[in-house]
């Protein structure tokens, strides 16, 4: 994973009118990294989505979007290479699926229709269906929504609550989506209510409490190839929560749970043992 940062919030405050909804929030997200914010209801997580796609500004502190501060100003200054699924997707009810998109993809003019029917592909719905968005599901506009935010093909994607109202196939592409763009270098941030989603997706969490951020024990079960059974009995010893699963290929397969990639390649590097990450649970 590249060491990049595709955003970076230092020292953040934000307040509304008397009421201070953040203080001194401070975090990085880099290329290919998923990361993401839990807390309670009007705790702060959708105000750091809108922070970081320029939608509000910071009342003390900066927020860095791509190597550019993030400014007030009109439209021209918002910070470019972002994808934005924030709260429920709002759409001209009278067109289609792809009318939506091909008029919002005229803002920037950065891509063609075949850009769009591929995005349309990837989250499952017809580029040529003639459906009007007033017709369409809870689902369908989810889909339609994730498809906005990635259309561009931008290097950080922010998404509240992603997979509201999705079917399981719905988050089975929804899955793929991330997988796919992390591989490119791609940074997400999100928000969820889903522990499941968070357990799945997220490379590190951030939970809201007194208005400030703080990291999150995000454990995921990692899948872990080793070369033999010598280098298994270290990781035991030094990890007596880990587990022996089936082998891969013919080689050992210990399950260790982390907290996040970085640790689980700083523990091998340290230990100078060689592994392969079959999958995350």
């Amino acid at each position: 994973m590249s060491e990049e940062k595709v955003l970076i919030f230092d020292k953040v405050d934000k307040i509304i009118g008397k009421h201070e909804i953040l203080n001194d929030v401070s975090f990085d997200l880099k290329k290919g990294e998923v990361v993401g914010i839990i807390g309670s209801n009007g705790s702060g997580k959708t105000t750091i989505l809108r922070l970081a796609s320029g939608l509000s500004y910071p009342s003390k502190g900066t927020i860095t979007v791509n190597g550019k501060v993030i400014k007030p100003g009109m439209v021209g200054d918002l910070p470019s290479g972002v994808g934005i699924l924030i709260e429920s997707p709002t759409f001209m009810q009278h067109l289609t699926g792809f009318d939506n998109l091909h008029y919002l993809a005229k803002i920037q003019d950065k891509i063609h229709k075949e850009d769009i029917h591929t995005a349309l592909r990837k989250v499952g719905l017809n580029p040529n269906d003639k459906k009007k968005v007033r017709e369409y599901s809870l689902g369908m506009r989810q889909r339609l929504g994730i498809a906005q935010a990635i259309m561009e093909n931008p290097s950080l994607i922010l998404f509240d609550e992603p997979t509201n109202g999705l079917d399981e196939e719905g988050k089975k592409l929804f899955g793929e989506i991330i997988n796919e763009y992390k591989k490119r270098g791609t940074g997400f941030l999100f928000v969820s209510h889903s522990r499941e989603e968070i357990q799945k997706f997220c490379d590190r969490v951030f939970k809201i409490k007194d208005r400030t951020l703080m990291l999150h024990k995000n454990l995921r079960n990692w899948f872990i190839v080793l070369q033999n059974l010598e280098d298994v009995e270290k990781v035991l010893q030094l990890k007596p929560h880990s587990r022996i699963s089936e082998r891969h290929n013919g080689n050992p397969v210990i399950i260790l749970p982390n907290e996040g990639k970085e640790e689980v390649d700083t523990f091998f590097q340290n230990l100078g043992i060689q592994y392969q990450l079959l999958k995350v649970e």
